[in-house]
């Protein structure tokens, strides 16, 4: 979910919030203090990890953090949100990168390499599946409400 907080004369980056109101993932805070609306804590739980959107972490099933960069990290929240859904390469491109993929663009694949090398290590079974001719599918059973990242391990 993007969260676009709205503050008397920022700028803000119009192509990636397009893209997120086509996957319907905007939330719009409206602020005249400051910014300090909608400063909620959200996590995600799925086959024992645990992704917390506020501090950016991702907690595997053992209690260990795992770096993601910024494009890893994005790209699990669209995986998280849409859990089972087949998604297209174009609509991943579009709300990772905020503009429309080129059919022979295959920066996505590469990247849904590099974040499967990260979460499946641990898994008994792929966590994102290729859906031939169309994207990926998340697999895995997505909670809103995970336990914390110590009662995980336990």
């Amino acid at each position: 979910m993007m969260r676009l907080l709205v503050l008397a004369g920022e700028n803000v980056d119009l192509a990636a919030i397009q893209s997120a109101i086509r996957l319907g993932e905007v939330e719009i805070v409206v602020s005249r203090d400051g910014g300090s609306a909608g400063t909620t804590h959200s996590r995600y739980g799925f086959a024992g990890w645990i992704l917390d959107t506020t501090t950016r972490e991702l907690t595997d099933p053992a209690g260990r953090h795992v770096y993601l960069t910024s494009s890893e990290f994005a790209l699990l929240m669209v995986f998280v949100r849409h859990p089972g859904e087949a998604l297209p390469r174009a609509t991943l491109t579009s709300a990772l990168r905020g503009r429309q993929c080129r059919y022979f663009d295959r920066s996505v694949d590469t990247l849904v390499a590099r974040l499967r090398k990260k979460i499946d290590a641990n898994a008994g079974s792929r966590l994102i599946r290729s859906a031939r001719g169309i994207g990926y599918v998340f697999c895995a059973a997505v909670s809103n409400s995970p336990p914390t990242p110590g009662a995980a391990a336990a």
